[in-house]
């Protein structure tokens, strides 16, 4: 199911996602592990770089990665170096 997700994303008007990001989807795992998708999601919400939906969807899926993966918010956060821009 995930690769069909990412496919669909991948070929996402770019009215509901920029194509700026498609290639960080494009080195996705497969299932994404929840700290590609957080990379994505913040990418998307803090550039607006996708539709509501999109981010919705993201957001479901990195919630699920984290359940999948057995770790946190917090703990993904850890590894997030992209917030970590000085």
């Amino acid at each position: 199911m995930s690769n069909d997700i990412q496919e669909a994303l991948l070929k996402a008007p770019d009215s509901q996602l920029d194509p700026s990001v498609k290639p960080m989807i494009q080195k996705w795992k497969n299932p994404p592990t929840a700290i590609q998708i957080l990379e994505v999601l913040d990418f998307c919400i803090h550039g607006s770089e996708a539709s509501g939906f999109v981010v919705g969807l993201l957001q479901m899926m990195y919630n699920q990665a984290c359940k999948a993966e057995n770790t946190t918010h917090e703990q993904v956060v850890l590894g997030a170096h992209w917030r970590n821009r000085s």
